[in-house]
């Protein structure tokens, strides 16, 4: 007598090689290797600001993972301290085509004017402002989305970027220049 319980092994057990042979089937077309890219990137926030990243693309996989650190300051001001913002921080998130959206935690650190201290006559600047130097170290939220147009090794992308913190929050976008495995043909060869 074939009972449900039987009934149900089988069904399973045929489902199981159907998505086995599916899958094994795919995964000879499917990215055989981890994709990594190096960026260099120049732009606009608060301030100018540069930004060197590291991503990471498991195979088989939409994730990601990025570690940046980023510099936003004045450039040539006659004003002491120039203001600075630091950050470095680590990011995880996801590949939707040639997009990339993450977020994650970093430490956020510069340095602020404080009180005015004194007026320097300076020849080449003019009239020099001199004010207390305040440093400052956070934790943050930085989250950014990516735009990377690549060929297998070289890429160029727009990065808009931001980072949530409770001393000097950011937004800015920039324009960077990938190199890496960017992307693979899903050959063995790759």
């Amino acid at each position: 007598m074939y009972n449900f319980s039987t009934k149900f092994k089988t069904i399973v057990l045929m489902s199981f090689f159907f998505i086995a042979k599916n899958a094994q089937a795919q995964s000879s077309i499917v990215n055989k290797q981890h994709n990594y890219w190096l960026s260099l990137g120049l732009g606009k926030a608060e301030f100018p600001s540069a930004m060197v990243a590291l991503g990471f693309e498991p195979k088989h996989r939409s994730a990601i993972i990025i570690a940046r650190y980023s510099v936003s300051g004045e450039i040539a001001q006659p004003v002491e301290p120039g203001i600075k913002i630091n950050e470095l921080g680590i990011l995880y998130g996801i590949k939707l085509g040639k997009f990339r959206f993450s977020t994650g935690l970093s430490t956020v650190w510069g340095n602020e004017r404080g009180i005015y201290l004194y007026t320097d006559l300076d020849p080449l600047w003019g009239t020099g402002a001199n004010y207390q130097y305040l440093g400052y170290t956070t934790v943050g939220i930085p989250g950014e989305i990516r735009f990377i147009t690549s060929a297998k090794h070289v890429g160029i992308g727009i990065t808009a970027f931001g980072n949530l913190n409770e001393h000097r929050s950011f937004i800015g976008v920039n324009l960077a220049l990938y190199v890496g495995k960017m992307k693979s043909t899903g050959l063995p060869s790759d």
